[in-house]
């Protein structure tokens, strides 16, 4: 068979459902550039007009299974693609006389895929990234840090973590035990943002169905905390670090699943929602983290100021700060290359997105801590 014949009939066959995907997912790039382009459309139209009931229909569906639905799709779409190249190559060595006709059709049907995925990618996630910022209309005045405020900032919320550690428990190890059993974890979420809810609208929602990553191993060689997953509307959480991480980032991925894709954001919300939530743990939790930003900014700016800060943490608190920096430290020079590559590849998709700062969006929720703080210290600070 020539390749124009096998061209042909590849496309008899699967040419129009071929254009139609494509034309979709072209369709879906630009509603995409317009939302960029238009980000009070897109906060009107889409975030708080049809996102809520998309969400919803998300989790109601997610909700009937006790595993994670994302990463079951996930296994089961990887494990057809291999069983389809197998195939293929087979085909190929073999030279079947259809080998051309089967490599154009398996190309199309991976074109076909792939547009699909974007268009369900754009209509249930990458929009939020057009929506107008967190702080539009809250009053919040973001700007960025002066020393002076970036160090009392930094004091501040270690003197809430003193406050909150001393009244929880320790392992054996004199590190924080939390309750972190994932039953009680989603419904002390769920009452964390409902409370939420009724100081700000914007975080209301059902109650989030987070999982526990089964590929947790794999997230911490990569360095990853939590993943949210807009297919399914999943908030996933690695079960393997120490426990006030766990809890903070499962409250940043909820924030991710009430549509507030941008990093930065999602950790302010998480700390918003930790401390006001009336649960010492979740309020520890992000108190410690909220801290620890803090002070990972302030030593970029006066290391000399972050060393004496350092010194002056309680042993509580050092001990819980010591166990997060030792669990996510590299075991091996080939762990610390995977957890290279996978920070390249987050901080390009990120840049991608249009967080123009890549990875170190996350560290940015400093900027929206300080301007959450500076209306109680009155006008002018």
């Amino acid at each position: 068979m020539t390749l124009k014949n096998a061209t042909t009939q590849a496309w008899s066959k699967a040419g129009r459902a071929t254009w139609v995907a494509l034309a979709a997912a072209g369709v879906a790039g630009v509603l995409r550039w317009i939302a960029g382009a238009r980000p009070e459309w897109t906060e009107t139209l889409y975030s708080r007009g049809l996102y809520p009931w998309v969400r919803s229909v998300q989790s109601a569906l997610s909700g009937l299974s006790p595993w994670s639905v994302g990463e079951l799709v996930l296994v089961a779409l990887l494990t057809f693609v291999v069983v389809r190249g197998v195939l293929l190559v087979r085909a190929l060595l073999r030279r079947e006389a259809t080998r051309l006709e089967r490599l154009l059709r398996d190309l199309l049907g991976l074109a076909r895929l792939l547009s699909w995925i974007w268009v369900v990618y754009v209509f249930t996630w990458a929009f939020h990234y057009a929506r107008l910022p967190y702080a539009h209309g809250t009053g919040l005045d973001v700007r960025p840090a002066e020393l002076g405020e970036l160090e009392a900032a930094a004091r501040d919320w270690l003197e809430r973590a003193r406050e909150l550690r001393a009244t929880l428990k320790e392992d054996a190890n004199g590190v924080v035990a939390l309750d972190t059993d994932l039953a009680s974890v989603r419904a002390r979420l769920a009452a964390a943002y409902e409370r939420g809810g009724e100081l700000d609208e914007r975080l209301a929602g059902p109650a989030p169905v987070v999982r526990n990553a089964l590929a947790s191993p794999l997230m911490t060689l990569g360095g990853i905390s939590g993943i949210y997953w807009p297919f399914t509307g999943e908030p996933h959480v690695n079960s393997l670090p120490p426990a006030p991480q766990r809890l903070f980032s499962a409250l940043h991925e909820v924030a991710h699943e009430r549509g507030f894709a941008r990093e930065d954001e999602a950790n302010y919300i998480a700390v918003h929602v930790g401390s006001t939530s009336g649960d010492a743990e979740l309020a520890y939790s992000v108190s410690l983290m909220a801290y620890l930003n803090l002070h990972r900014s302030l030593a970029a700016v006066d290391a000399d100021k972050a060393l004496q800060l350092a010194k002056e943490r309680p042993e509580g608190v050092q001990r819980d700060s010591a166990a997060l920096a030792a669990f996510w430290k590299p075991k091996s020079k080939a762990a610390a290359r995977v957890r290279e590559v996978s920070t390249t590849m987050n901080d390009t998709y990120l840049k991608a997105q249009g967080q123009v700062h890549g990875v170190r969006s996350y560290g940015r929720m400093v900027d929206l801590l300080l301007a959450e703080r500076r209306p109680r210290l009155g006008p002018g600070r």
